[in-house]
């Protein structure tokens, strides 16, 4: 037996899995987009004439048509339902879990209550609008029922949704969801989830024997006496617009329709549906420009621009942000839809913000450069977008820092299970100057148990996308690793529970923290970030340092002298499939043309598999970032193996 991943990168690539298939196939966090064959289907499977019917109509007679192809659905129980969320909701990467729709936070599929660590049904139409309960069709339909952390759904209650003033903070974390008297803002990812959800319910029922007739309205504040209302509609509809249909909800709605109700949600199959019936609605232009229109920080990359919507009687549903680097503008013209341009190649560039975001951040700008800026508000999409280019338009301009070296990154922590005295913190230079410590004065600095310190100053240069070791001892460091490191300090006694600290201009005291193994002040013993004979090491996409210990950008691995790779991090693997078919080997492997690889693969590489020489063959749980399979590239999974890839 034989399963194939197919993956969405470069031309037609397989890993192949071998049998018979044992343990799933991890993939936490993803370089390349991998999808599995599962239970479900990739790609919308609309099953041929099921919209026959509505081929040629709009509006009313749309909405009608519609309403006839999707009633009478199978209805499930109320507590069939929470069944069945199991399964349409269920996590892809750990399928022993599902995704709260609110925060994308996921949780044990049985963990199910009113708990903080637990989910459960959530109304996206609220049953108060409309009086039906939990009864079915309405109170149980699984087009609208989803998984939720029990307490964001008691804060979410039956509000409207509109942009939100107040980001929700809850008793698990702050949430990307906002939230005002009246109205609940979810997050980006499902905004245009909520919207056709919304719509597909006021076309479901519309009030046939017995059922509700749930319409959307342009207001919110709609249910104060359980009227079967929903707004806000012009807000549903740009989020409509500005979040698309992904794969997830095309294999729900298949999921919802081949296996339990039958019956589809059009407006995921067919989004043009949308403004066919509610799109005629056209809002004026925006009443006023934004105010407090600033560059509120920059760095050698980057711009952040804040603002105030500022609000008139008639609210803008998006900001067209512009940028160059002249501070002369051409405004943008009525009826004609500005795609986000970001490629700053040609100096200029714009991007679509929706309302209530009010800051926007141009990256990858050039060091030490002008930047101009300016913003304009508009209301509808395509044909009838307009934009308020009269009054007095906002501008504002910063320029980039120099690109000043804060690039310096603890790379690795490690304290071998076999040797202690073998210990070393690993630092990498990820950004494109050199660095001489005689010039900046650079310390690592260990905290012992959360509480007491000790500095170690730095010393000799970093050169640019190099690494350098700092060693609890200077011969014993040979003895293991067959090379002496660049600085040798007794307070290099990390045991697991002691962090390591970056500090420019300073020790611990008196200098700036640029980068973070840890926590300050926190005993490391029992924590996400304890390596107690163990190897932790960066995973290669990390080009920059953090002053919070974050816990998808480590790997912390059981492992002794043998497995620790000093003084060698964000290197380039090229398969070469020489020795072996062993990917764990070495020698299988070039970090340059001809040149093999010092160490064995690991999280700290990028690693590309080639055609070349010995397929490749995977015997041994392994943690990569990033991986790249060029043109015919077979990368082999055996069984019982798993390959998390963590990114």
């Amino acid at each position: 037996m034989q399963s194939n991943v197919f993956i969405g990168a470069r031309l037609s690539v397989i890993i192949l899995f071998l049998a018979p298939l044992g343990k799933a196939f991890m993939l936490k966090y993803l370089f390349i987009t991998l999808f599995a064959f599962t239970l479900f289907t990739v790609k919308a499977q609309i099953p041929t004439g099921y919209y026959s019917s509505a081929q040629g109509l709009t509006g009313v007679a749309l909405k009608a048509a519609l309403h006839d192809i999707i009633k009478n659905h199978h209805a499930l129980s109320y507590d069939s339902v929470k069944i069945a969320l199991r399964v349409t909701d269920q996590d892809t990467v750990d399928t022993t879990k599902v995704i709260c729709f609110y925060t994308g936070w996921t949780y044990g599929k049985y963990d199910f209550g009113n708990g903080s660590e637990d989910w459960n049904r959530e109304h996206v139409w609220s049953k108060s609008h409309g009086d039906f309960g939990n009864n079915p069709p309405e109170g149980t339909d699984l087009h609208q029922l989803r998984p939720a952390d029990a307490s964001v759904n008691s804060a979410k209650s039956n509000r409207d949704f509109n942009w939100g003033v107040v980001q929700y903070i809850d008793g698990s974390g702050p949430t990307e969801c906002y939230k005002d008297t009246d109205v609940w803002e979810p997050r980006d990812e499902v905004k245009g989830d909520v919207a056709r959800i919304i719509f597909y319910m006021a076309t479901r029922y519309e009030g046939d024997n017995g059922e509700t007739d749930l319409e959307p309205v342009d207001s919110v504040n709609t249910a104060v006496n359980n009227e079967p209302f929903y707004g806000k509609l012009s807000t549903l509809l740009a989020w409509h617009q500005n979040d698309p249909v992904d794969q997830w909800e095309q294999r729900r709605n298949d999921t919802v329709y081949y296996h339990y109700q039958h019956n589809r949600n059009p407006f995921i199959d067919h989004p043009e549906y949308v403004d066919s019936i509610w799109g005629n609605t056209i809002y004026g232009e925006p009443s006023n420009h934004v105010s407090d229109f600033i560059a509120a920080s920059a760095t050698s990359t980057s711009v952040t621009l804040t603002w105030d919507n500022n609000d008139g009687d008639t609210v803008a549903q998006n900001f067209l942000v512009m940028i160059n680097q002249t501070g002369v503008f051409t405004p943008p013209a009525d009826s004609t839809e500005y795609p986000n341009d970001t490629d700053l190649t040609d100096s200029a560039g714009v991007y679509n913000v929706p309302h209530n975001a009010q800051t926007y951040t141009w990256e990858n700008l050039s060091p030490q450069t002008a930047y101009y800026f300016t913003i304009y508000p508009y209301n509808n999409s395509g044909d009838n977008i307009n934009y308020k280019t009269d009054g007095v338009v906002p501008t504002t301009m910063d320029s980039t820092a120099v690109d000043t070296v804060l690039y310096l990154i603890i790379s690795e922590v490690a304290d071998p299970s076999d040797n202690y005295e073998a210990r070393f913190v690993e630092i990498t230079n990820v950004g494109n100057t050199d660095v001489n410590f005689s010039d900046e004065n650079w310390y690592l600095s260990r905290q012992a148990n959360g509480s007491g310190w000790a500095d170690i100053a730095l010393t000799g240069v970093l050169k640019s996308d190099s690494s350098m070791v700092v060693a609890y001892n200077s011969d014993d460091f040979f003895t293991a690793y067959g090379f002496y490191p660049d600085i040798s300090s007794g307070y290099i006694t990390g045991n697991g529970d002691d962090g390591y600290f970056l500090y420019k201009n300073g020790n611990h005291e008196t200098g700036t923290l640029i980068d973070a193994y840890g926590v300050i002040d926190q005993d490391g013993t029992g924590q996400p970030w304890e390596y107690l004979d163990s190897r932790a090491v960066r995973i290669f996409p990390v080009t920059n340092s953090d002053t919070l210990w974050t816990a998808s950008q480590w790997v912390i691995e059981s492992a002794g002298t043998a497995d620790m790779a000093p003084k060698w991090h964000r290197k380039t693997l090229t398969w070469n499939g020489s020795t072996s078919s062993n990917v764990t080997d070495k020698a299988n492997w070039d970090e340059a043309p001809l040149v093999t690889a010092r160490y064995s693969p690991d999280a700290s590489c990028k690693l590309i598999f080639t055609s070349s020489g010995t397929s490749p063959v995977l015997n041994q749980d392994r943690t990569f970032s990033v991986i790249e399979l060029e043109n015919n590239a077979v990368l082999n999974v055996g069984t019982n193996v798993t390959l998390t890839l963590k990114r």
